[in-house]
C-alpha cells in the first residue's frame, strides 16, 4: 500500500508554520544569500517520510541532492537527506521537515522493533496498527507503520467489517452472532468479518457463528493460546487476532501463544527520533 500526500497536504505543513512570513529571516535580511542543509542519524534508526520532505523541500525551491527511501536502517552519522539552494527557503522548512521526519521514524523504529520482538517466536505472525494514532496524523503514521514492517490493522470504518460488543448490543448480543453474521455474508460476499471476543465463551460463539477472524481482547496469553486452539477445533483457517495493550513487554508472547494478527496502537506513541541539522553557507553557486 502506498500512502500519497498531496500537494495540499505539503502547502498545509509550511502554512501551519508559516502563516504570514518568516519575521526572523526577513529582518536579517539573507534573502538571496545560499546555502546547504544536511540531515544525519543521531541513533540507529528506521527512516520515514522522506520522500515527503524532499517534497517540502522542492515546493520552496530547493534543490534536493540526496535522500534515502522511507523504511532504510540508518547508523548513528548517517546521512538521510541533503539539499541546497536560497538561505531564506531552507530557514522557512526546516524545523517543519525535520520535525516530519523525526516524528514518523519515531513510529516506524518502534514498529520494527515490535516486528522482530515477534517473529522470533513466530515467523509469520503481522504487526498491526490499530486507527487509535494520534488525530490529524492518519497519512505519517500509517506510512510510518509500513515503514516499520507493520501492517495497517483498519485504515478506517470503510474497509473492514469488524463487529464489537458495543454492536450488538443492538442485534441481540452474541447469542443472535449466527444470524447476524449470514445477513452480512448474504450481503457483502466478498469480505471477511471479524468479531471482537473478551471471553473463552464469546470466541467460541463467534467461532461456531462462522467468523472468518475472532480478535481477542486484553486476554492473557495462556488462556489466548487456549482459546484458539478451541477455535481453531471449530475452523482451522480461522484467524486469532491478539488486541488490546499488546506492547514491547508481552508481543513475543503473544506470538508464541499462536497469534495469527498482533494489534496494537503501542507504535504510534512512540518518542521521536533524533536527527542532526546541518546548516551551512555557501559562499558560491
Amino acid at each position: 500500500m502506498m500512502i500519497f500526500f498531496t500537494d495540499n497536504d505539503i502547502d498545509r505543513l509550511i502554512e501551519d508554520d508559516v502563516p504570514a512570513g518568516d519575521m526572523t529571516t526577513a529582518l536579517l535580511d539573507i534573502a538571496g544569500k545560499r546555502g546547504s542543509i544536511s540531515l544525519f542519524a543521531r541513533n540507529e534508526m528506521i527512516v520515514c517520510c522522506t520522500e515527503e520532505a524532499v517534497h517540502l523541500y522542492k515546493k520552496v525551491g530547493l534543490e534536493v541532492d540526496f535522500s534515502v527511501a522511507s523504511g532504510t536502517k540508518l547508523q548513528p552519522g548517517d546521512k538521510l537527506l541533503e539539499a541546497k539552494g536560497e538561505a531564506s527557503a531552507i530557514h522557512l522548512i526546516w524545523r517543519t521537515g525535520t520535525a516530519m521526519i523525526e516524528f514518523a521514524s519515531g513510529i516506524a523504529d518502534r514498529t520494527r522493533q515490535l516486528v522482530e520482538s515477534a517473529r522470533k517466536e513466530n515467523p509469520s505472525v503481522a504487526v498491526a496498527g490499530t486507527r487509535k494514532h494520534p488525530p490529524f496524523v492518519k497519512k505519517m503514521a500509517l506510512k510510518a507503520l509500513m515503514a516499520g514492517g507493520g501492517v495497517p490493522h483498519r485504515t478506517g470504518l470503510s474497509d473492514t467489517i469488524l463487529i464489537f460488543r458495543e454492536h450488538l448490543l443492538f442485534t441481540g448480543g452474541y447469542e443472535k452472532l449466527p444470524e447476524v453474521i449470514s445477513g452480512i455474508k448474504e450481503k457483502m460476499k466478498e469480505r471477511k468479518i471479524v468479531v471482537e471476543a473478551h471471553t473463552m465463551e464469546e470466541a467460541l460463539n463467534a467461532a461456531k457463528s462462522g467468523a472468518h477472524a475472532v480478535q481477542l481482547d486484553k486476554m492473557p496469553p495462556e488462556i489466548f493460546t487456549e482459546c484458539a486452539g478451541k477455535c481453531r477445533a471449530i475452523n482451522q483457517d480461522i484467524c486469532m487476532i491478539a488486541a488490546g495493550s499488546v506492547n514491547n513487554t508481552n508481543v513475543a508472547l503473544y506470538a508464541k501463544a499462536g497469534a495469527d494478527v498482533l494489534v496494537t496502537s503501542w507504535m504510534y506513541f512512540a518518542p521521536p527520533a533524533d536527527i542532526k541539522v546541518e546548516i551551512i553557507h555557501l559562499n558560491h553557486t
